[in-house]
């Protein structure tokens, strides 16, 4: 059979269609790469942040538009070129229109607003999907990290809300804390601490010094947040049962506190006494001190070998990360 000019023309085209589709494939997969647990875990309290944001944003109306405005900037500040970056690899409809709507959600028309927080609400369950891989969203050892930062989350927002700051939370008679000393039984005693009088201002805040109310909303919702995953994640996968209770008893604590508006100290004496200790032996985690004051650096050295004080900057979160 004799083939034509123009026939194996289209036959030329068509190989070199299937060539490239497969080169395409293959370039694909070898960019996208699979992350690890930790960064997974930070994806994933990542976006409980963001949407931390939204629920104040769902809850106004236009007249407060500042209010708006706000929240959806800081939303759209953790969508950092880092992490859109990674959404891309994954998902470019998603990567894309998440940063569009957030940039444009003060300007839509009232009665749409709740419309597009559905909408983003709805992007971001994807990006979970696409992001997250199905054993990482499974493990639950991930998914207690993923709460640990929602929780150092919580106490940075909390504070802010006091303090018209994003630092971490100030702990005076903490500097000179050795870190070895800090096992369960003396952090149950964090309750208990008598902060120095006047040594800053989160020692004498009181339940009318909230001067940041869209971090004491982010607070508020991110508190519901944590309590979600851990009663559908973490909830029954741990066979310490005295700590999975204590740390239930703990959130009650947390939340109840937290609406009540009482001082950031007590707050912080909740979240250090019965959750972080609580959390470290039910799966088995260790503390890692932060010293950049970021969230999302979890790494450190073993408990036994933390012999380094609490600074005087302050920006120390005690970390959780996995030492299985």
């Amino acid at each position: 059979m004799v083939i034509s000019a123009q026939n194996r023309i289209c036959i030329g085209i068509a190989t070199l269609g299937i060539i490239f589709l497969i080169f395409s494939s293959s370039l694909s997969s070898v960019i996208a790469h699979t992350f690890t647990p930790d960064e997974s875990a930070k994806f994933i309290s990542l976006v409980d942040q963001i949407k931390s944001a939204l629920v104040p944003i769902s809850q106004q109306d236009m007249s407060n538009h500042t209010a708006i405005i706000e929240q959806a900037q800081y939303a759209r500040a953790l969508l950092t070129q880092s992490v859109l970056k990674e959404l891309n690899e994954r998902n470019q409809r998603i990567g894309t229109e998440l940063p569009r709507l957030l940039d444009t959600i003060g300007n839509v028309p009232s009665q749409d607003l709740k419309n597009n927080v559905s909408k983003l609400d709805d992007l971001l369950a994807e990006a979970l999907t696409v992001r997250v891989e199905p054993e990482q969203w499974a493990n639950a050892t991930v998914q207690a990290l993923a709460f640990a930062e929602d929780i150092n989350k919580i106490l940075d927002e909390y504070n802010a809300a006091f303090n018209k700051s994003t630092t971490p939370m100030v702990m005076s008679n903490m500097t000179t804390m050795n870190m070895t000393t800090m096992n369960t039984n003396n952090m149950n005693n964090m309750n208990n601490m008598n902060m120095s009088e006047g040594s800053n201002s989160t020692a004498n805040a009181s339940k009318k010094d909230i001067q940041n109310i869209n971090g004491y909303q982010r607070a508020v919702a991110l508190t519901d947040f944590a309590i979600d995953r851990f009663n559908t994640e973490l909830k029954g996968k741990s066979n310490t049962t005295d700590a999975m209770d204590k740390m239930a008893n703990g959130l009650e604590q947390l939340k109840n506190s937290i609406q009540s508006k009482e001082s950031p100290t007590k707050v912080i004496g909740i979240v250090h006494g019965d959750i972080q200790s609580s959390l470290q032996s039910a799966f088995s985690l260790e503390l890692a001190q932060a010293t950049d004051g970021s969230i999302g650096n979890m790494s450190g050295t073993s408990t036994n070998n933390m012999n380094n004080s609490i600074s005087h900057s302050t920006q120390d979160h005690m970390m959780m990360k996995n030492i299985s």
